[in-house]
Parts: C-alpha cells; sequence; structure tokens
C-alpha cells in the first residue's frame, strides 16, 4: 500500500499544475483494498501472507515466556544486582558536584531534584568520581564509555574514566528512578558496565524525504537515552541536498527543493510523493547555523555526527543545481566560474537506468572540476564542525555503484594517463582520488562497500588510504546475491567494518508481511523487533536462517565455497553496528517514528550488550535462550513506550493476536502489558478488554493494540461473528 505515492498531480504547458484532491495528504483513499494473493504475494510461489489473527497470536505466544522478569536497564548492563531495599531521595541528599565531570553532576542533580554542594556537606550524598581507568570488560576499544554505579542507603558513588562513562552512568540512573508520593525513588543495587563496541549507530536519511532541526533533536535525545553514539546523517541524494554550502548556494536553492519543473532550473522534480508545489513535502534543508546547532545538541549527549555526501552516484540533485550554476555563469560570460563546480560531462553519452530509475544521476568522475566540488564541500563541512565536534570521519557514499562511464571523453583520457585499463578500475581512481583530499584535511574515509569491489575482487585497503584507515558500512549479507561471508571478508582485508546488515538491520523493511504495513521488502519480507534482538554480530553465521521466502538456507546458501565459510581473521576491526534508515515511504515524522520504533531499542540492546545466546552453538538451544531473554527485554518495553510518549515519539503499535476458542477469543500482544480495545458495534464504541476472553456473538468482534497515553492505536484486527 505505502508503494503508491501521493499527491498526484496534473500539468501541462501554459498551465499551473493542480492537485488531485482525491490523492492529497498520506490517507492513500485512492488505493483500493490488497485483500488478494494475487495483489499482496510479491511473486509466483511467495508463501509468506498477511498473518491472520490466530497466526499473530501464536507467534506472541511462541516468543514470550512466562513468568519472566522485566529488564531494569536497556540496554542490559555486564553486571547488575539488586537489594531489595529502597531508597528515598529527599531533600536530605545532596550532588557533590565533580571538577572532572561538572555537566554530569548537574544533570545528575536535576534529575533526582536534589541540592549541589562542592563540598561533602550531608550525610547522604551522590558523588561522582573519576578514576585512571575502569576496567569491566577486557576490551580497550570501550574503556573509556565504562562506569561503575554503588547505591546503598546512604550514599550512591558512580565512577567513570570520562565524561562518556559518566554520562552513561546518568542515562542509567533515569532508567532505575521512579517518582512515588513526590518523592524520587532508587533501589540499592550495584553496577558494572561497558559497551561491546565502540560504533552503535543510526543512519537516518534526511534527502529522500526532509525532517526539520527539532526532529533531529528528538532522534539525538533518545539515540542518548539508549547509549547509541553515532548519527549517520545521510544529507544528500538524488531526491535532495539538504546542507547549505558556502559559496554554492545552487545547492540548496535548486537542489533542497522539488516541485513541478521539467527543466529543473529552479527545482528538482516532485518524487516519492512531494506534490508540485515547492511548500509541500520533499523540500528543505539545513542552515550552516541550523547544522551548527545540531552538532551542539549532539556533542551534549556524547553522539558523534558523521556526515554523509553521497558519491559518486545517486547526485541527481548535486548535478542539477551545478548544471543550473553553470548556465548562469556562461550567461554572464564567466567560462571559468561556469566550469568551476561542473558535475557532468555534457559529452557523455553512455546510458544508464539506477535501481531507482534515474538515467543522470552519476556524476563525472574524470573531471578536475569534479574533485574542485568535492574539495570545497569537504571544507566547508569540516569548518562547520571546528569548536564544536572536530569532524574526524566523513563518509562519501559509494552505494549502487555501477560503471555509468564508457563513454566519457575525460574518463578515455584518464585511462591513458593514469594507466587505468577499464572502467571497473575507475572505482579505484575515483576512491582513491577522495581519500586523498579527505587525507590532505586530516579525515578518516567511510564508504558503502559497493564502491570497494572490482568485480567481486576487493580494491587493497593501502592503494586507498596510505594509512589504512578506511571505515566501511557493510550491508550487503544477502545470502540469495552470494554475500553471506562479506562482513568478515573485508574486516581480514584490512577494512574497520559496522555492520548494518539489510536482512536485519534495515528499518525501512515492513514490521510484517502485510500490504497495510509501511515499507520495503526486499532484503527480507519482514523486519520486526524480535528478529533484530536475536541477531547475533558476534557471529554472522548464526543469523542466516531461511531467505526472504523462509526457505532455510544450507550451508552452501551461506558460505558458497563448497560450504566453507571465511574466518574472521581480524575481529578488531569489527567496530560496530548500526540501524539504516531509508526514507522514501516516511514523508512525515509519525511515519518515521513507526518504522524506527521500537526496533531501534532492539538495535540499542545488542550493539551495547553480548547476551548469552550469542555463546550458544546449538541452534534449538539458542532460539530458547533467544525467546527466554526477548520475553525480558519485550517485557520491559511497556514502561519504555510511556517514556516515549511523554517524549512524544509516536512508535509503531503492532497489532495484538487473536484466538477464537469455543467461541470465545483470547488476545496477546507483541509486548507484554500492552493495552487491547474491542469492539462490538464496527469501530463505533472501544472497551478495554480486562479478562482472558471475550465472547463471540453473531457480529464480529474487532480488537486494536492502544499506545501507554491512550492517545493511539494500531491496525483493527477482526474475528468475524458466528
Amino acid at each position: 500500500r505505502s508503494d503508491s505515492m501521493p499527491n498526484w498531480y496534473v500539468a501541462a504547458e501554459g498551465m499551473q499544475a493542480k492537485e488531485i484532491l482525491f490523492t492529497r495528504n498520506e490517507t492513500l483513499l485512492f488505493v483500493g483494498p490488497l485483500n488478494q494473493p494475487e495483489q499482496y504475494l510479491r511473486f509466483q510461489g511467495d508463501v509468506l501472507s498477511p498473518f491472520t489473527p490466530e497466526e499473530r497470536f501464536q507467534i506472541n505466544d511462541a516468543t514470550n515466556e512466562k513468568d519472566t522478569e522485566p529488564k531494569h536497564v536497556i540496554p542490559t548492563p555486564v553486571h547488575i544486582h539488586f537489594n531489595n531495599r529502597s531508597i528515598i531521595i529527599d531533600d536530605t541528599w545532596v550532588m557533590h558536584v565533580s571538577t572532572d565531570f561538572p555537566n554530569e553532576s548537574m544533570l545528575i542533580a536535576d534529575l533526582l531534584n536534589i541540592s549541589t554542594s562542592l563540598r561533602k556537606t550531608s550525610i547522604k550524598y551522590i558523588e561522582l568520581q573519576k578514576l585512571s581507568h575502569v576496567h569491566i570488560l577486557d576490551n580497550n576499544r570501550t574503556r573509556d564509555e565504562a562506569y561503575e554505579i554503588n547505591a546503598s542507603p546512604h550514599a550512591i558513588t558512580i565512577s567513570a574514566q570520562t565524561s562518556k562513562g559518566a554520562f552513561y552512568a546518568y542515562k542509567t540512573l533515569a532508567f532505575l528512578k521512579e517518582t512515588r508520593n513526590g518523592s524520587n525513588h532508587l533501589p540499592v543495587f550495584t553496577i558494572r558496565d561497558q559497551p561491546r563496541f565502540p560504533y552503535r549507530g543510526l543512519h537516518l536519511d534526511v534527502s529522500r524525504n526532509f525532517q526539520p532541526k527539532k526532529e533531529i533533536y528528538k532522534l539525538l535525545e533518545v539515540l542518548s537515552m539508549y547509549k547509541l553514539n553515532t548519527l549517520h546523517f545521510h544529507l544528500t541524494d538524488d531526491e535532495g541536498w539538504r546542507l547549505e554550502i558556502p559559496g554554492i548556494p545552487e545547492l540548496t536553492a535548486v537542489g533542497s527543493t522539488r516541485c513541478h519543473d521539467p527543466q529543473e532550473e529552479e527545482c528538482v522534480v516532485p518524487q516519492l510523493g512531494s506534490g508540485a508545489s515547492k511548500t509541500a513535502y520533499g523540500s528543505g534543508y539545513y542552515t550552516i547555523n541550523d547544522y551548527k546547532d545540531i552538532l551542539r545538541y549532539a556533542n551534549d549527549r556524547h553522539i558523534r555526527v558523521i556526515p554523509e555526501i553521497s558519491l559518486p552516484i545517486h547526485t541527481h540533485a548535486a548535478k542539477r543545481a551545478m548544471e543550473v550554476r553553470y548556465r548562469k555563469y556562461m550567461n554572464y560570460g564567466n567560462k571559468s566560474a561556469a566550469h568551476q563546480f561542473l558535475l557532468t560531462d555534457f559529452e557523455d553519452k553512455t546510458e544508464y537506468l539506477t535501481m531507482q530509475m534515474f538515467k543522470d544521476n552519476a556524476i563525472n568522475i574524470c573531471m578536475n572540476s569534479t574533485y574542485e566540488f568535492i574539495r570545497h564541500v569537504v571544507r566547508s563541512i569540516k569548518d562547520m564542525h571546528v569548536d564544536i565536534q572536530p569532524l574526524r570521519t566523513l563518509h562519501i557514499g559509494g552505494d549502487g555503484m555501477a560503471d555509468v562511464w564508457s563513454n566519457s571523453s575525460d574518463c578515455q583520457t584518464q585511462k591513458i594517463v593514469n594507466g587505468v585499463n577499464d572502467t571497473h578500475h575507475l572505482r579505484q581512481y575515483f576512491v582513491s582520488k577522495v581519500s586523498k583530499i579527505l587525507d590532505d584535511e586530516g579525515l578518516r574515509m567511510a564508504v558503502f562497500e559497493d564502491v570497494l569491489s572490482n568485480e567481486n575482487t576487493l580494491l587493497n585497503v593501502t592503494e586507498i588510504s596510505p594509512k589504512r584507515d578506511v571505515m566501511v558500512l557493510n550491508w550487503n549479507n544477502i545470502c540469495e546475491w552470494g554475500n553471506g561471508e562479506s562482513a568478515y571478508k573485508l574486516a581480514n582485508a584490512g577494512y574497520n567494518v559496522v555492520i548494518g546488515h539489510a536482512t536485519h538491520l534495515y528499518l525501512d523493511h515492513t514490521h510484517e508481511p502485510d500490504p497495510k504495513e509501511r515499507g520495503a521488502s526486499w532484503a527480507s519480507r519482514y523486519i520486526d523487533t524480535r528478529k533484530i534482538f536475536g541477531f547475533v554480530p558476534s557471529n554472522i553465521y548464526y543469523n542466516p536462517d531461511q531467505d526472504s521466502n523462509n526457505k532455510p538456507f544450507t550451508q552452501i546458501d551461506i558460505c558458497p565455497s563448497n560450504g566453507i565459510c571465511t574466518t574472521l581473521k581480524r575481529p578488531e576491526n569489527i567496530i560496530g553496528m548500526q540501524a539504516q534508515v531509508w526514507t522514501e515511504a516516511m514523508r512525515t515524522v509519525e511515519e518515521l517514528h513507526e518504522m524506527i520504533f521500537p526496533r531501534l531499542l532492539g538495535v540499542a540492546e545488542r550493539a551495547w550488550h553480548e547476551a548469552l545466546l550469542e555463546r550458544t552453538e546449538d541452534k534449538v538451544e539458542r532460539i530458547r535462550k533467544t525467546n527466554e531473554e526477548w520475553t525480558s527485554f519485550s517485557a520491559a518495553l511497556t514502561k519504555e513506550f510511556m517514556r516515549l510518549d511523554k517524549m512524544g515519539v509516536m512508535y509503531r503499535l503492532p497489532p495484538p493476536g487473536a484466538r477464537l476458542i469455543n467461541g470465545a477469543v483470547r488476545v496477546n500482544t507483541a509486548f507484554p502489558g500492552m493495552h487491547v480495545e474491542f469492539s462490538l458495534d464496527n469501530e463505533q464504541t472501544w472497551s478495554v478488554v480486562t479478562t482472558d476472553m471475550i465472547i463471540v456473538g453473531k457480529e464480529d468482534v474487532h480488537f486494536r493494540t492502544r499506545s501507554a497515553d491512550g492517545s493511539r492505536f494500531s491496525r483493527v484486527v477482526t474475528i468475524k461473528g458466528n
């Protein structure tokens, strides 16, 4: 259903574009029901039909163990021990402000509503102390984020090596704090904690559909809440350029706006349901001050921002903007300025069609002006980071890489001048050139893996970066394409690998195999929170179970070389994991939130904490342990939903499962503790399910799940009457 885009319009020469009102906004009233198998099945032989209420009930029932205690903290600490006693944090308590961690001291004081002092002036106190090292895991890469908390009835002592660890201790206290009768309460407890990975991230695409600064703030707040420390900020793509760049105003004047303009002189063409108007969906950008504000907000929460400028494919908006600039300066008679940042070889007649159906979204990588453009953009972004969060890594994209320069005279020349023999090797030429630009600026290059492969042969990291310091986002683990081993091959080749596997960590995919669910299904028919929670980053071969049509994988499917899998020889090169959010089908903030949450909490759990399930070789036992730990995790989400409601985060509400037994219906939910409502009068009035059974008569019974604050509801499921 969400594949159908809204906001259609009609236009003709000499006529102002007019919206077709029936297609306006997100209701998709013009899309008929998708109830028949030939409508919702993806291909002949597709076995994944929408869940019936009974099937959903069975799934919920099978994965949730009974009488399991909810997790106290998400993500799970390395060590946590509770005493049965409770601490009342009243006005007799004082926060001793640490000279090493003054900001975190004030955050804790505000959280618990207690006074502060530079000296120990009270019998009951909270103390934040700096230690030379806090050694919890045998992991030097994340020691700076470790912390310890010892809470007794008269003193709470927090130890950390850096402000990062102190900040995460503060976030853990926020999880454990309860307010009763006007007082803050904490348990008596001990926690020793340290993350497994130094990189724990979220990739956010704001090019396909733009989100304003205030919404980025909200996402950063939630990232910090769950101890995620990286925002991979996808700022440019075919559909929009979202960051002001000094000296090149056309990038945002033209490239950030979508409207009906077939010549693309004022804007790029409407896409993804953006409509004909400049003020509709799809338009917008961050000014330099906006971007700096985002950096400050992120830095205060110990979140690094890695900006991405997508190159050399996915550049339609930038190319069109630079062509407008070219024509402007040519009209002025200033040929030098016109060619300065040009990205297009007008003589190149190479024909191609990308997965996104573009015929013109590749910059010419053999023109000197292309690298002048890249150098100017890189320096501009680096300058924005100075004195706020110094830029260390810049992502240049590289996904969807194709060989699209075969007929370029510039590239034919480069083949001679640089000894490049074929178009495949032009990739190495491009990556090496950009790496040199970044290296000159003291920056590390990050890429998607696509750009590093020549006919399935990895580029040598030393040929790209003399420092051998290249970060790679590994998304392609699709076993059907022969890529089940790709993360380990990249790590063994010397690249620093961030795992962002499409089969488990692409949050643009549907939550369920149902046409009413928003999202894609190419990597996996659906990705729910339970699947993400069960992801095993410590052994990627545990993750492939069945293909996108539920056919079980064989060992050869996963490891095509006679079933012999690549061994991870350099585990230190797996530096972390992140979720990917591509926003083609997410125009509104509500749609964005429903796709990200609550799945992101599963990502945070697995990026921080190595679970027992990961160390279990036996598959049956691993599934049992996964269900056991999942039950504890999912039971804790009810409390998290209340916190997210207060923040205005519109997480997805899973439809309830329903089972009909002897004329009565039992219901359950994916996350125990969520309220379910029912209607006996065709959805006119609703009541909360308060008993185990709802008696079914002649009328249909409708069910829906309710948000923790009662303001939002899931899709409705129906049990037919007798």
